[in-house]
């Protein structure tokens, strides 16, 4: 599985930038490099060396001309990310210089690196378990500082730490069970019942609280969905960008304005939140308000939270109504909010509390900024409520989620066949296919194709 091909890829964003990076990888990457790299006149290079940056130029081995005055990093095998050779050369961040730069590569004898071939070549080297391999991404894809340290600890084996000691476990209590198998005919039991059962329990609660840290962390890496619902005109366009701290959505006076649904995603207390701008849930004139309400409608529905607004400026009216009626026939977690407290109130506090009695709403100008401290307070607040965020919080993927709930229902299962004194075949049949699934977490069992698709997601050069 292990390709013995030099790779290369451009490592840095495409775009205009002070600084672009160009890796290789592999056992040719050093020969690349000196067909490639003339040092500045003071500068001898090294190339036994390890760890060394070299100023100098990039020049076409075919014409001989110049291409970029650049930095080269050399890293020589094994201490570097993957393991292999590698060669960092750091040009100016210009488009034309790294593809020129790549292609002089290409043509040299590297490959083009496939999305995440780099990290994948770590994992396959041993430098790195398949956890810590996708912390990388869940690293570079981080929407908040919160996610980003969670992601650091995956990196650095804290969640391949807790798979590993309760693999150990589970070894051992398979090594026991495969003793009382080889000595079944002198009917010796090597661990009393009551013990197999504590041992069991302890392995089930241990996976049981890395499930439930699974929860925190889908909602650190896949955020919140907050759609601002209310009738037309109340604001909800004005919250978006104010929130945002930017013109996201087209603001006006003219009834309607907004017809279709507008998604960010804001930092909100370190929890990411998609904030969704709808439109009204007033009477249809024509199809596009239809459209428009029908899309609102499916918003809410696939709703975390539901931002209610209401305009304190005027009284509330049918279309109010209709929206508290859809709001409150969905059950979901309601924020009550009063938009334009900068204006004369009209609209009517009591009748609001008679149709949300377990509300407190929260006043605030969307255009002035009044008391959005406030509001994300609350919207914190509500997300605390689906979750118990900890210092021992770590980032579990579906993918590694899916692994430690076939593991549980093994041990289940195991506890299971204990009590209902099935064989210890049966147990020990158990606990072998409960180790193949955290070797599936960690990468020590795992088919190429199922390798592939999970590093494909990864971008090149990464």
């Amino acid at each position: 599985m292990i390709s013995e091909d030099t790779i290369v890829a451009i490592s840095t964003p495409i775009g205009s930038s002070g600084i672009g990076i160009v890796r290789m990888s592999g056992d040719k990457a050093f020969v690349i490099a000196r067909k490639i790299f003339s040092p500045s006149s003071r500068t001898k290079v090294s190339w036994t060396s390890s760890f060394k940056m070299y100023h100098g130029w990039i020049l076409d081995p075919e014409t001989k001309e110049p291409v970029d005055e650049v930095i080269l990093s050399l890293m020589r095998a094994p201490r570097t990310y993957t393991r292999e050779d590698v060669v960092e050369i750091n040009c100016h961040g210009g488009l034309v210089p790294l593809r020129k730069i790549l292609e002089i590569c290409l043509r040299e004898g590297a490959r083009l690196a496939e999305p995440g071939e780099f990290t994948k070549r770590a994992f396959l080297n041993g430098r790195i378990d398949l956890s810590q391999a996708e912390s990388v991404l869940e690293i570079v894809q981080a929407k908040t500082e919160k996610t980003l340290n969670l992601a650091i600890k995956s990196l650095r084996g804290e969640l391949s730490n807790h798979i590993l000691s309760i693999r150990e476990e589970m070894i051992d209590i398979l090594s026991i069970l495969e003793a009382e198998i080889d000595f079944a005919e002198e009917e010796i039991e090597i661990l009393p019942e009551k013990e197999k059962e504590k041992y069991l329990d302890n392995l089930i609660q241990k996976l049981e609280n890395l499930l439930d840290r699974a929860k925190t962390s889908q909602v650190y890496r896949e955020g919140i969905k907050a759609v601002i619902a209310g009738k037309t005109n109340v604001g909800k366009s004005s919250l978006l960008n104010t929130l945002l701290e930017r013109e996201r959505a087209i603001v006006s006076h003219i009834p309607g304005t907004t017809r279709d649904t507008i998604e960010e995603t804001i930092n909100i207390k370190g929890f990411p939140v998609c904030i969704i701008d709808t439109a009204g849930l007033g009477i249809a004139k024509n199809p596009l308000d239809e459209e428009g309400a029908k899309r609102t409608r499916n918003s809410l529905k696939m709703a975390d939270i539901i931002l209610r607004m209401g305009d304190g400026s005027s009284s509330l009216e049918k279309e109010d109504e209709k929206v508290f009626a859809t709001v409150k026939e969905l059950k979901k977690q309601t924020l009550l909010i009063i938009n334009k407290i900068d204006l004369p109130q009209r609209i009517n506090k009591n009748k609001l509390r008679e149709i949300f009695p377990h509300l407190h709403p929260v006043e605030i100008s969307a255009t002035q900024g009044s008391g959005l401290g406030r509001l994300k307070t609350e919207i914190a607040n509500l997300i605390l409520k689906k979750i118990t965020p900890t210092s021992e919080d770590l980032m579990i993927n579906m993918r590694q989620k899916n692994c430690l709930e076939k593991t549980k229902k093994c041990l289940i299962r195991a506890k299971e066949g204990l009590e209902n004194n099935l064989s210890v075949e049966f147990l020990a049949l158990e606990m072998r296919e409960g180790i193949e699934h955290l070797d599936e977490l960690t990468g020590r069992s795992l088919g190429e194709e199922v390798l592939n698709r999970i590093f494909s997601r990864f971008c090149i050069g990464k």
